[in-house]
């Protein structure tokens, strides 16, 4: 892989991913860069977002009907599941993968696993009292 100049757009793309406590869409993330970055375009923030999958330091889901949202990757060798509450559409991180188990079985079996993800939906707790019928 080619060196990658770590530009202005890309730190600040990069910290607005640290700083944030769930996975961002694309308009989320320009709507916050805007301040820092008045001028930037959004194809330079889908530019940099493609760099930064590339280099593994962010990682991509599908929620709300495969909206892409991203998430930076606390660490390279580790990857995040989520519980999405479908009231309030907050976004919980499940704090285990359940699937290590199965992918040891299935690379056992000699096939290679590039990647998977888990989201399940349902009611948190917050909302679950409105729902006096579960």
């Amino acid at each position: 892989m080619q060196k990658v100049r770590n530009t202005r757009q890309r730190q600040v793309i990069m910290s607005i991913l640290k700083e944030a406590d769930r996975p961002l869409s694309i308009n989320e993330i320009y709507n916050l860069i805007i301040d820092k970055l008045p001028r930037i375009a959004k194809s330079t923030i889908y530019r940099n977002i493609d760099l930064l999958l590339e280099q593994n330091l962010i990682e991509k889901y599908y929620f709300n009907d495969n909206e892409v949202f991203y998430r930076f990757k606390e660490d390279k060798n580790n990857h995040t599941h989520f519980l999405i509450c479908d009231d309030c559409k907050e976004v919980y991180n499940l704090k285990h993968c359940p699937m290590r188990e199965i992918e040891d079985s299935i690379k056992a079996e000699g096939f290679i696993v590039k990647d998977h993800q888990i989201q399940i939906t349902g009611i948190c707790k917050k909302c679950a009292g409105n729902h006096q019928d579960i």
